[in-house]
């Protein structure tokens, strides 16, 4: 989708198709350098706002209002707007053998083009796990992957999501959410992305989790020095650890 540019003290709407959920993927404040402008300029001063400006329902539109943001990044000048970049997501395959449980993967290694990976009885049950999940896409040498986290609603009461926890780990780095959220994973470097769900605190307003990934072309200026490298949960402990 084209990103947004919007001025603060003004709404924006975010829109996708039906079956398709709007998933932000960066967004940040920006002062311009141009009194008036509402858009972004490589000159402009920015900060990050990824984190804050969310949609999370499964809505075709998502209504955001843009307030003004003081911003100590930028000598504590007051935002101009705001930038936006947003992916449409989508929820449910028409396609049911792509639609996978992340609980009944342990022995099978995802090999489709794309697909959708759920927590057991999402949404509208929520069970806790009796032990961790693990589940693995295969990624072919050419192909890499894209991979977006479109649901996720589990407790977020523990210490860096130990407890309950959906955690992506490929051979560069290891990225851990937990709470509400819906993110989308940058640009993974790996053969073989493994997939790790736990959750241990039980609720009745808990979904679970729901993720949509799709396998596609490598680009030729890849920079992944160690896509080849076999991933297990033990090298999880040993990468950087990401709490987005």
């Amino acid at each position: 989708m084209p990103p947004l540019d919007a001025c603060t003290s003004s709404s924006v709407s975010l829109r996708c198709p039906n079956n398709y959920v709007v998933v932000v993927s960066r967004a940040f404040y920006g002062v311009a350098q141009i009194q008036g402008l509402c858009s972004y300029s490589p000159s402009d001063c920015i900060a990050d706002s990824t984190s804050t400006v969310a949609c999370n329902s499964d809505s075709i539109q998502c209504n955001l209002y843009v307030t003004k943001k003081k911003l100590p990044q930028c000598n504590d000048q007051f935002s101009s707007y705001v930038h936006i970049e947003y992916d449409c997501v989508p929820i449910s395959m028409d396609d049911s053998t792509k639609e996978y449980n992340v609980c009944q993967q342990n022995s099978t290694e995802i090999t489709s083009d794309q697909g959708i990976i759920r927590s057991p009885g999402y949404p509208t049950q929520f069970p806790i796990t009796t032990s961790e999940c693990l589940c693995s896409i295969r990624v072919p040498h050419d192909k890499t992957i894209r991979l977006w986290l479109s649901d996720l609603y589990i407790s977020s009461l523990s210490i860096n999501c130990v407890s309950d926890h959906v955690t992506v780990v490929d051979s560069v780095q290891t990225y851990r959410n937990c709470g509400t959220k819906r993110y989308a994973y940058p640009y993974l470097c790996s053969s073989t992305i493994l997939i790790q769900y736990s959750v241990q605190i039980q609720s009745s307003i808990y979904r679970g989790m729901r993720m949509y990934f799709e396998i596609v072309d490598r680009p030729t200026n890849d920079n992944c020095s160690n896509s080849n490298e076999t991933i297990t949960p033990a090298l999880a402990i040993k990468h950087k650890l990401l709490i987005p």
